[in-house]
């Protein structure tokens, strides 16, 4: 279907951007459109590639087409079509493309996003003079880059129970603190060139938006971060999950308000703080080993000490939970061995901040308690209602995002870049 109405509204859209827009691309005569805006790796991106991808960017985010709205945007629009020409060479190198059946899918979910039909949304695109050409080959640009990173990059991202562990443990001795709803907009700089550029392009998004234009229509289309085709939604995230200049913005923000551009690694962010809240967790069972060291009543400060370096020396021999008996029977005072299944919040505080984070069969550091020095060991938490698969699907992705941006960095330092404009 958007075969068939292609090919004559490409024409006419290049038609109509010289009787309508002709300070957003300068062209002095009809062949203009047709010249090089840029060239990637001997590949041409035309000034009417440049000016359809603008006006369906301007479409999308929801924003005024003027003059002025075009010449903000365009810079970053070139900027995204040389990523998606080098992405797209590098597929075409790999040999990996996207099926029709992906294209229609992706297609068919947009359309529905929007309301419509397909056919609604075709004839909306054709009624702004966007051909469905300018959005047909933006959605192939991402889902062949999704299939190039899914092949080359993910197999080699693995999380492990460990980890996942350690952050619902971290979660748990965060109990208390706030959380946020967070949506991003990231534009990438990988060099100082780019970087007044770069800083100029975020601060015209951040004005868009204040003006009205939609942040994850804007996200979707300019975003450089994985978050992008999510609309920029990072989840509920917590402070220490940000990098320390976000969070540094984000804990002044209040909920609905907007921030950026903020340099960060990687580039220029723009933060949107949909919500706020504290975090509560609830309750826990683990079940805990423990080593004991034992200290007489009222040791003298030698035997504290002695009693801590044992216990630090035993630390290092612990190999998981099922070292922990024979080192108990071997090294431990009465009081060693298995402590069944414990309520986290029934431990002592000082044993409990302790406990909570820990993966299962690490051992903790020595812990002084009432009777001397406490290795605990964690052999099994379960918590209702913690979805681990989501928490490994989350760190698998922020591994991925990061190999993605150095994947692409990579691409754009070995390519051959000619802008023209």
């Amino acid at each position: 279907m958007i075969k068939r109405h292609t090919g004559s509204l490409w024409f006419r859209a290049a038609l109509l951007l010289l009787a309508v827009a002709p300070t957003a691309i300068a062209p002095s005569a009809a062949q203009d459109t047709f010249r090089a805006a840029a060239v990637v790796n001997d590949e041409v991106i035309s000034v009417l590639d440049l000016a359809m991808r603008t006006r369906l960017a301007i479409l999308a985010s929801g924003l005024r087409d003027s003059p002025e709205v075009r010449g903000r945007l365009q810079q970053q629009v070139l900027r995204n079509l040389i990523d998606e020409r080098l992405q797209m060479q590098e597929a075409k190198r790999l040999d990996i493309s996207v099926s029709q059946g992906q294209l229609e899918g992706a297609l068919e979910q947009l359309a529905q996003q929007n309301k419509m039909s397909r056919q609604q949304f075709v004839e909306f695109l054709q009624q702004n003079d966007v051909p469905p050409k300018a959005l047909s080959d933006q959605l192939r640009g991402s889902l062949t880059w999704q299939n190039v990173l899914q092949r080359q990059l993910r197999p080699s991202i693995e999380v492990t129970d460990e980890e996942i562990d350690e952050i619902i443990g971290r979660l748990e001795s965060s109990e208390g603190r706030n959380q946020f709803r967070v949506s991003e907009i990231l534009l990438s700089v990988d060099s100082a060139l780019q970087e007044e550029e770069v800083q100029r392009t975020a601060e015209r998004l951040v004005d868009q938006i204040r003006r009205g234009a939609n942040f994850a229509a804007l996200a979707r289309q300019f975003s450089q971060s994985a978050t992008a085709s999510v609309g920029g939604d990072l989840g509920w995230i917590e402070e220490g999950q940000l990098d320390e200049e976000l969070a540094r913005v984000l804990t002044r923000m209040p909920p609905g308000s907007l921030a950026g551009p903020i340099r960060s690694f990687g580039g220029y962010y723009i933060l949107l703080l949909l919500d706020q809240r504290r975090i509560s967790m609830g309750d826990s069972t683990v079940n805990l080993k423990q080593l004991l060291f034992a200290l007489p009543a009222n040791p003298a400060p030698e035997q504290i000490a002695q009693a801590q370096s044992r216990a630090a020396e035993i630390v290092s021999l612990i190999d998981g939970c099922a070292s922990v008996d024979a080192l108990a029977e071997q090294h431990g005072s009465p009081g060693s061995g298995d402590l069944g299944d414990i309520k986290l919040s029934q431990l002592p505080p000082n044993l409990r901040s302790t406990v909570a984070p820990l993966p299962i069969g690490q051992p903790s550091r020595p812990i002084r308690v009432a009777a001397g020095f406490s290795v605990i060991v964690v052999c099994n938490r379960v918590r209702d209602g913690i979805d681990r698969e989501r928490i490994r699907e989350s760190l698998a992705n922020q591994r991925l995002d990061l190999l993605s941006r150095r994947y692409l960095r990579d691409l754009r330092r070995a390519a051959n870049v000619d802008i023209r404009l």
